[in-house]
């Protein structure tokens, strides 16, 4: 460790919104579930040694948030023991071939997990029987992207500390192991292992944009995000007004590896992104719910990571930025600008590659910022901010649906004495906000697993169009996506 090394900070303007939410529980988690080719349970010292690296490597994973007196920090907690990481859930599947089961994902994804300013971390790993680990993170310290960025290095990881020639490096680097490893023994002790911790924490995402006073649009009344369907000007309100006295429903819909080639090259072909695409199908799908008299508006989240350099940020953060395949963990999310759809009634190329162009120009905009500006003209840095979120009830939720697409993953496969460590799948799922959007995707691609989508909606109530149709969706959904690209399967 140097003195430049960044090891606590303050929180950024955009991590606030992240931490108030979280504090009056207008969302608690999300997670990638990752299934890995050995048994995770076998080797506990092995296991604990991977997750201690990790945990080194990237601190933010080691932290909470705290209070200064007048502004919240990012800071390592005291201590932490294996059992205030990793929780063991009797639940098999990949072992068993089967999927990550909605079960599973209401557990996880709406229950309590964390809480601010405690000497507890913001992480948490539930491994799920022998082989599927999910990973859930709280908000404030990370994106959705950080969760398979967490598979990838504690896959690597594994790997590492599997090859018994690096046992000399990792003890140098990493510390000595306990002679036995069980879920009270310590695997962070900040007095002794701050000297291990190798580099700063993640700058926040403002180092890379400008300002949020600057207009997104450029004064642009004709911007793409603020033109509606000359047709249907009135926005749909919605199945019926946010509220937090509900539960959500999480069905996962997933395209085999051979047709998810097909549709990628389809999209190729057609010059889209598969983003764009499915934007449009769910649009197509989700008709029958938001009906023909309104227009559907969706938003396309996107990352801010990319704005983000060793020339934009300070000095003191460049050591991120130096080492080769190191990841950019921390929260750069942005729920990204609207698309306006009229009741989405056949198929076009052309509508998608108009979705795409528009995506292609929001990526690159580094005024995004000015979308949470009303935000952070008005919100306390230490308080909780709560009427900025509960006056949002009892209203028409903002979007009718939000998609995240973290991309696609071709996970490596590391030899190590005679076995293979890699992961074949993963699935992506978050909480639903009780004011942001109707429906929710949560998009993940795998070489091995094929592409993975969890579809969210609420499910306490189904006075607006009936649970018949509202079940009928994720089906039409998978129908409409291999169908218009001219799959058959």
């Amino acid at each position: 460790m140097t003195k430049d090394i960044v090891l606590t900070r303050k929180l950024g303007g955009a991590e606030n919104f992240f931490r108030c939410r979280t504090e009056v529980d207008f969302y608690r988690n999300f997670f990638a579930v990752g299934a890995y080719s050995r048994d995770l349970t076998a080797d506990w010292p092995l296991f604990y040694r991977a997750l201690r690296k990790t945990l080194l490597d990237y601190h933010i994973f080691i932290c909470n948030v705290f209070k200064e007196a007048n502004y919240t920090v990012f800071r390592p907690i005291e201590k932490a023991t294996l059992g205030d990481l990793v929780e063991l859930d009797p639940s098999v599947f990949s072992p068993l071939g089967k999927p990550v089961s909605e079960e599973f994902m209401k557990k996880y994804l709406k229950k309590v997990l964390f809480h601010l300013y405690e000497q507890k971390p913001l992480t948490k790993l539930i491994i799920a029987g022998t082989h599927d680990l999910a990973v859930i993170f709280e908000h404030t310290i990370a994106d959705g992207v950080v969760a398979p960025y967490f598979h990838e290095a504690f896959l690597k990881n594994l790997a590492f500390c599997d090859e018994r020639e690096n046992d000399a490096d990792y003890l140098k680097s990493y510390g000595p192991m306990p002679e036995t490893v069980d879920m009270d023994t310590p695997i962070f002790v900040y007095s002794d292992d701050v000297v291990y911790i190798k580099h700063s924490l993640p700058p926040p995402m403002e180092m890379g944009m400008q300002d949020p006073d600057i207009d997104y649009t450029d004064n642009d009344p004709q911007h793409y995000s603020k033109v509606t369907p000359p047709d249907y000007p009135k926005q749909w309100p919605g199945r019926f007004p946010a509220t937090k006295d509900a539960t959500v429903a999480y069905k996962l819909v997933n395209i085999p590896p051979n047709d998810l080639k097909a549709l990628l090259r389809k999209c190729k072909d057609h010059k889209v992104t598969l983003t764009a695409y499915i934007t449009y199908i769910q649009a197509m799908a989700l008709r029958p719910v938001y009906g023909d008299k309104h227009h559907f508006r969706t938003v396309m989240a996107v990352t801010l990571r990319r704005f983000l350099t060793p020339h934009n940020v300070e000095r003191r953060y460049s050591d991120i930025f130096e080492e080769k395949d190191y990841k950019l963990m921390g929260n750069y999310a942005h729920m990204g600008l609207p698309e306006h759809f009229a009741p989405a009634t056949e198929f076009s190329w052309d509508k998608v590659k108009t979705i795409s162009e528009h995506l292609s120009r929001s990526v690159v905009n580094d005024k995004l910022l000015n979308t949470m500006k009303p935000f952070f003209d008005t919100a306390d840095e230490l308080e909780n901010n709560s009427k900025l979120f509960t006056s949002a009830l009892g209203k028409s939720k903002g979007d009718g649906s939000k998609l995240s697409n973290l991309g696609y993953f071709d996970f490596p496969i590391y030899k190590v004495r005679g076995t293979e460590w890699t992961i074949n799948n993963v699935t992506f799922g978050q909480d639903l906000a009780p004011a942001a959007s109707e429906f929710v995707l949560n998009v993940i691609s795998t070489l091995r697993g094929g592409l993975n989508i969890v579809i969210s909606y609420f499910d306490h109530c189904y006075d607006d169009v009936g649970f018949e149709t509202i079940d009928k969706i994720p089906g039409q959904f998978r129908r409409l996506l291999l169908q218009c690209a001219g799959i058959n399967s």
